[in-house]
């Protein structure tokens, strides 16, 4: 049974509910960290473009997150030199209920199936949240990028190292 499935990769038909959830999500996480006019005047056109390349581009896997037969966020992986976890976003009504633990574990499952050892992902520095939970689910900042002009743009670059398996 599909729905009951967390973790659904993604297809041409669900890129509008996926730019749907990230324009719901950036108004309530991005608020005062975008600037308002990226929230406000949301650009669907660019977003839609953006989104069906991801889906079929042969370097990035993306899955929505459904609990039941509800999209409540999406998560884009880029398996490139380095497998970069690109976005994670969930909804906030279902944020602090393990999910995003959830998506973690997934993400180490996905690792380990691509032979990786470790992941990274990037978050604006002031998404304090984001990185609040990256630290707890045992990121450690590897990289800085805070010179660009728009401050929204810059970012602090987290490595996950998986456990290793013992035999």
């Amino acid at each position: 049974m599909a729905e009951d499935k967390l973790f659904v990769e993604a297809t041409e038909e669900d890129v509008p509910s996926i730019i749907g959830l990230r324009q719901r999500i950036w108004s309530t996480t991005y608020r005062g960290i975008y600037p308002d006019s990226m929230i406000d005047e949301f650009d669907w056109d660019r977003h839609r473009e953006m989104e069906l390349l991801r889906v079929h581009h042969p370097a990035y896997s993306v899955y929505l997150i459904r609990k039941g037969r509800q999209n409540i966020g999406y998560l884009t992986i880029n398996k490139a030199d380095v497998i970069t976890l690109q976005s994670l976003y969930i909804v906030s009504e279902y944020q602090r209920q393990g999910i995003g633990r959830q998506a973690f574990d997934f993400m180490s499952a996905y690792c380990r199936e691509h032979h990786a050892t470790a992941f990274i992902c990037h978050c604006v520095p002031e998404n304090f949240n984001a990185r609040s939970f990256y630290e707890r689910m045992g990121g450690e900042v590897i990289g800085e990028d805070l010179t660009n002009e728009e401050r929204w743009q810059n970012s602090v670059t987290y490595q996950f190292t998986l456990p290793s398996k013992v035999t």
